[in-house]
C-alpha cells in the first residue's frame, strides 16, 4: 500500500502540458502519493491531509483527500478543467456522488452499479429526456426499470431506489421516488442505472453503450441538500 506521507520530487516543467500535469495529479491520488508538479497555468500543492490542484486564473479546482476512508476528490466541475478531471476519474469508476453546496462542485468516490444494471452519468436534463422516451426508448410515461442512488440522511445507509417520476415546472426539474422528491437544475450531474433488458439473475450485464453514453459503474446523486 502506498505511503500517504510520501512526496514525489517536483518535475521541471517548462514542457509539462496541462493534460499531463492533471494526469500526474490524478495518478498520485490513486497511488496515495503527494506529487509536486507545476507549469505556467497549473500547480499541485500539498496540505496537511490532502493535495490540491490550483489554477493561476481559477484558484483551487480539485482537492484530493488522501487520508479519507474511502478516498475521495472534490472537483469544481464548472471550472475549465472540470470535464477533463471528470473523464479521468470515471475511467477508474470514481463518480460525482455528493454535491458540496458550491455550484457545480462534487465529491467523487468509487462506486458500483447493482448487478444486472448499466450505469449512466448525465445531466438531470438528459435523465428527464430518457425517462420520457426521448433518448432511451419510445414508451410513454416513466419506465420503472430505472434506479437512482439516494444519499441517505446521517446515520442511515445509502441505497438504490426506483425512479417514480420526474416533473418539470418552468424549467425546474423534480426527481420523485417513493416518499421522497428533490428539485434539481437541468445542468446538475446525476447518476442512475438502467436494467439490462436481457439480464437474467446470476448473469453479469454486458450491453453496448446507448445514448446518453454509458460511463461505468454506480454512484450517489449529487443533489444539493
Amino acid at each position: 500500500m502506498a505511503n500517504y506521507t510520501e512526496v514525489r520530487p517536483s518535475r521541471s516543467l517548462s514542457m509539462l502540458s496541462d493534460n499531463a500535469l492533471i494526469g500526474g495529479f490524478i495518478d498520485g491520488f490513486f497511488q496515495g502519493q503527494t506529487v509536486l508538479l507545476s507549469n505556467q497555468t497549473l500547480r499541485t500543492e500539498p496540505t496537511l491531509n490532502s493535495m490540491q490542484l490550483l489554477s493561476l486564473k481559477e484558484g483551487c479546482i480539485a482537492t484530493a483527500h488522501l487520508h479519507a476512508s474511502p478516498i475521495s476528490m472534490m472537483v469544481r466541475y464548472g471550472s475549465s478543467y472540470g470535464s477533463l478531471i471528470h473523464e479521468r476519474l470515471i475511467a477508474q469508476s470514481f463518480y460525482p456522488l455528493v454535491g458540496t453546496g458550491q455550484e457545480s462542485s462534487y465529491i467523487y468516490r468509487f462506486c458500483e452499479a447493482p448487478e444486472g444494471y448499466d450505469l449512466f452519468c448525465t445531466t438531470a436534463k438528459d435523465l428527464w429526456r430518457a425517462c420520457w422516451g426521448r433518448g432511451l426508448g419510445h414508451r410513454p410515461g416513466i419506465p420503472m426499470d430505472l434506479l437512482i442512488w439516494r444519499q441517505g440522511p446521517p446515520g442511515s445507509k445509502d441505497a438504490w431506489y426506483s425512479l417514480r417520476g420526474m416533473d418539470c415546472d418552468q424549467g425546474q426539474l423534480t426527481v420523485k421516488m417513493l416518499g421522497w422528491s428533490n428539485a434539481v437544475n437541468g445542468g446538475d450531474l446525476v447518476l442512475w442505472a438502467r436494467q439490462v433488458m436481457s439480464y437474467q439473475p446470476g448473469q453479469r450485464s454486458s450491453s453496448s453503450s446507448p445514448t446518453p453514453r454509458k460511463l461505468g459503474t454506480s454512484g450517489r446523486l449529487p443533489f444539493r441538500q
